[in-house]
């Protein structure tokens, strides 16, 4: 069921931002504007109203020590208290979320209040509906800055992949199978089983194993952070080493030479290597002789009319003699009976297996037979030859590098010792990720550290305790309908990738037409083609693009609020992401500077057809009084410390970047 959530407002009070309060509806509307822009000075509290917004919509305050909370309250200020309110639309429910913070207790507590039910409750308690949205993972997709575009493009987090799945709640098809598999768990648990100790352990060496399986798991997660850090980190001390290799310029030029001839070299093997494994797959070209074999085989199975003799005229034939071949007499009921019984000998399955056999020995036997393995030979000595090629230009390459090394720089020995450093952790990293993930023997140890051979002895186990406890009919079941849901989270997570990955890459082309980068993968993070990172504007638009793929693709539409939506953006770049903004989904609101404004807010105003709120939030000092004086008290909202101007005339004029 689809589901519309709407950011109505806020309130801030006796924080480090200034007290106001904020309504993003028209007036006597409850359907919020499409485009807000709060623009507010550096120095302001911009940072303590956006994190503010995340911890009331997520519950994370419930998180903070006394130091977190501190960092909240009002500088200079005995104010014992803060809060900040959120105001959200859930289809035809009002909501509101309340934090408060004590300044002097150095505590947090939140009170919620529902349109659907009566009065205020204390704690953080979301609707069922929407539960899965507001916590601190899911609130940063849609409460968006710099920090969260660097975390989806960095192969340490798992955020883009997450994000998918939170958003489409594949995660749902997972706890299914953890439900199902829970349930025959409890049923093994309580039954009853002829002796007790034998139940126990056998249940013990399953929850060992299950425990080991589970710590693997970490661990494996953990070492493939680590390979694509080490893989980074590894480039770059290439990059730095080969730099100071080359600043000997007689050596520089041969190393530079030698090293482009050596990466040729290494792509023509590579290619040389995909072409015999290529051939390996065909048998004829590997055994001398076996070519003309099957020739063979095909002429005699021709000779003999098979299959369609054996399987029609034989039978025909014996049911017309005199004798059968066993040399009984035959009669009208034997025949019948062979009539019968000829389609169960050499049926239209065996047919149809003799005749691709034929067919598929004229396809890739036919000609000359020797032919086949003579290729390959021949495929297999130029393999040979283009590796000796590369080995050379490997050896020479060597060869500089120690003339180099022996002239006693000691930058270029330290740049050295790091990359072999970097190296041989990423290999050890790399064999132990290859122990866990390798393909599993036929009787692994208890000790093993494959997964795929703990899941086998999991299932062993499981099986054992299933016997014991009479279960193992509600064990198969069980099984069966955890493979379907596995396997329909994996499809599903699949698919909805190969889609992400199309249409991102359709955005990123039009925000980025001057110098553009694709989107190659979506796996933990989101995968550059050919680049290891991006610049900042590259970033931000590929995230851009990223989620607004990811907002339009889902049924539940959500309210996307920026920190900066402009700034790390070149000018000929931000009229592109502003016309992307009414697409991100029905509700945006960005909080902004003066300077972010040049080449984004008008084509952002022409693109969402003039329907956008302009909020200018400012502290009220002396030194700002000028600013607002003279303005409409229609536009005006003051409180103690702060002032609140609307609309789009004076939210142009004012170029004040930093608080005065």
């Amino acid at each position: 069921m689809s589901l519309q959530l709407t950011l109505l407002g806020w309130s801030a009070s006796g924080l480090r931002c200034p007290d106001h309060q904020v309504h993003l509806c028209p007036e006597n509307s409850t359907t919020p504007y499409p485009v807000t822009l709060v623009q507010m000075p550096n120095g302001t509290g911009k940072t303590t109203t956006l994190n503010m917004l995340r911890a009331t919509l997520s519950g994370a305050a419930r998180e903070w020590n006394s130091q977190k909370i501190r960092e909240f309250q009002r500088s200079g200020d005995s104010t014992q208290s803060g809060q900040f309110v959120v105001r959200l639309g859930m289809d035809d429910n009002l909501l509101t979320f309340e934090l408060n913070l004590d300044f002097i207790q150095r505590k947090v507590a939140y009170r919620t209040s529902s349109s659907h039910s009566y009065g205020i409750r204390d704690g953080f308690l979301p609707p069922r509906e929407i539960k899965k949205f507001l916590n601190p993972e899911f609130v940063n997709l849609f409460v968006f800055d710099g920090e969260l575009a660097n975390t989806l493009l960095n192969p340490k987090q798992t955020r883009a992949r997450d994000a998918i799945d939170s958003l489409f709640q594949l995660s749902l098809l997972e706890k299914a199978a953890h439900h199902f598999q829970d349930n025959w768990e409890r049923h093994a648990q309580n039954s009853s089983s002829k002796s007790t100790q034998g139940l126990t352990r056998r249940q013990n060496n399953l929850n060992r194993l299950k425990i080991k399986r589970d710590k693997i798991k970490i661990e494996r997660d953990a070492l493939q952070v680590q390979q694509s850090q080490l893989k980074l980190a590894r480039q770059e001390a290439e990059k730095d080493y080969d730099q100071a290799l080359g600043k000997d310029q007689n050596i520089g030029t041969r190393l530079q030479t030698i090293k482009v001839q050596f990466d040729q070299a290494e792509k023509v093997v590579e290619r040389e290597v995909e072409k015999t494994t290529e051939k390996m797959r065909d048998p004829q070209r590997i055994i001398p002789g076996l070519a003309a074999s099957l020739i063979n085989l095909k002429a005699n199975l021709d000779r003999l009319k098979l299959p369609t003799s054996t399987s029609k005229e034989f039978f025909e034939e014996l049911a017309e003699a005199q004798e059968c071949v066993c040399g009984r007499q035959m009669d009208d009921v034997t025949r019948q009976a062979v009539r019968d019984r000829a389609m169960q000998y050499l049926g239209e399955d065996e047919v149809g297996v003799l005749n691709r056999i034929k067919s598929d020995i004229a396809d890739y036997c036919g000609g000359n037979p020797e032919q086949y393995h003579q290729d390959f030979q021949e495929q297999v000595q130029g393999l040979q030859k283009v590796i000796r090629t590369r080995d050379e230009f490997k050896t020479e390459l060597r060869s500089l590098e120690e003339e180099r090394l022996k002239q006693g720089d000691s930058e270029l020995e330290a740049k050295k010792q790091h990359l072999d450093q970097l190296r041989e952790q990423l290999d050890q990293c790399n064999q132990r990720l290859e122990e866990i993930e390798r393909s599993p023997h036929s009787k692994p140890s208890e000790d093993t550290d494959c997964l795929k051979e703990l899941e086998f002895l999991i299932r062993k186990a499981e099986d054992d305790v299933a016997e014991v406890t009479h279960t193992l009919t509600l064990k198969r079941k069980t099984e069966i309908v955890r493979c379907i849901l596995n396997q329909a989270h994996e499809h599903a997570r699949e698919e909805l990738r190969k889609i992400m990955i199309e249409e991102t890459n359709q955005r990123i082309t039009q925000l980025l037409s001057r110098d553009p980068v694709r989107l190659e993968d979506i796996q933990h993070s989101l995968k550059l083609q050919g680049r290891s990172g991006a610049s900042v504007g590259q970033t931000l638009s590929v995230s851009y693009a990223f989620l607004a793929t990811l907002f339009n693709r889902s049924n539940h539409q959500l309210p996307f609020i920026v920190d900066s939506p402009a700034g790390a953006l070149d000018l000929n770049v931000r009229p592109e992401v502003a016309r992307l903004v009414p697409q991100l989904g029905k509700q945006f609101v960005a909080f902004t500077i003066s300077s972010e404004r040049q080449s984004f807010v008008d084509s952002l105003h022409q693109a969402a057809q003039g329907n956008v709120q302009y909020l200018t939030l400012f502290r009220k000092t002396s030194r700002m009084d000028a600013l607002w004086q003279n303005i409409d008290a229609n536009q005006l909202t003051e409180t103690v410390d702060g002032v609140m101007v609307t609309g789009k005339e004076f939210f142009e004029r004012f170029d004040l970047d930093e608080e005065l």
